[in-house]
């Protein structure tokens, strides 16, 4: 079960010392999604899309990008506007998978978000939805199988679930 985890780094900003991260995992041989974090800033929103893929086209070790992290969820932007920069991301990546992260509701409620990404990248956070621990595993297991439903053929990864220590 660990194997996995270990052969691959995740991050959600591709600048402030982040986009160290592509050229050090390649000397473990790790591969990595990289991220370029998107807010209302669109200087910032710019430096991370400039960023995101100048990383993709100098590290053959980065097998995905995630434009954004719950900005839709955040209201950072509007869904068109995220799809845009998606969009704009993968012209200028070549066979890199391009996605977004998001609550898995969001992706419920935009399905026009799931056909501009390759795969889609849902959080599934059981906690801040009012279940038990107990009831968290199946909880996932059920939103997962929502979302397999709402979208057959489209590769979904559960890209951030977890358990507050101190919630």
């Amino acid at each position: 079960l660990l194997a996995p985890l270990t052969r691959a780094v995740r991050t959600y900003s591709s600048t402030a010392g982040v986009e160290l991260v592509p050229r050090i995992a390649s000397e473990f041989g790790l591969r990595v999604t990289v991220g370029a974090w998107i807010d209302k800033d669109k200087n910032r929103n710019e430096r991370e899309m400039r960023s995101v893929i100048e990383l993709a086209k100098r590290h053959s070790n980065i097998n995905g990008i995630i434009v954004g992290n719950e900005t839709i969820f955040r209201g950072e932007q509007k869904v068109s506007d995220l799809i845009q920069l998606i969009q704009r991301v993968k012209r200028s990546t070549s066979n890199i998978p391009v996605t977004t992260g998001e609550i898995w509701h969001v992706w419920i409620e935009h399905p026009e978000l799931v056909s501009a990404v390759d795969f889609i990248a849902a959080h599934i956070l059981p906690y801040w939805e009012g279940f038990s621990d107990k009831q968290s595993v199946d909880q996932a297991v059920l939103i997962y199988d929502k979302l397999r439903r709402a979208y057959p053929g489209k590769r979904i990864v559960i890209a951030e679930f977890g358990w507050p220590s101190a919630g």
